[in-house]
């Protein structure tokens, strides 16, 4: 029996010029996919960049769903 790959809260930061950085939590299996799920809602040319990981409790709390970015 196969398992499905395990999902982490990976997050993403938006980087705009002559903006604030956002960041955004993302429930993803690789990194490269919660950078393409934040790509989807921000202009092109935007810098995306991976900052680090949510626990699995916060990820839990946040009721992340899968490749829905969240703002965090």
């Amino acid at each position: 029996m196969q398992h499905s790959p395990k999902r982490h809260a990976y997050l993403v930061a938006v980087s705009q010029k002559d903006e604030a950085v956002r960041v955004f939590a993302v429930l993803t299996t690789a990194p490269d996919e919660a950078q393409e799920a934040v790509a989807r809602n921000v202009p092109p040319k935007t810098k995306l960049e991976i900052v680090g990981v949510l626990a699995r409790g916060v990820t839990k709390r946040l009721r992340l769903k899968p490749r829905e970015p969240l703002q965090v």
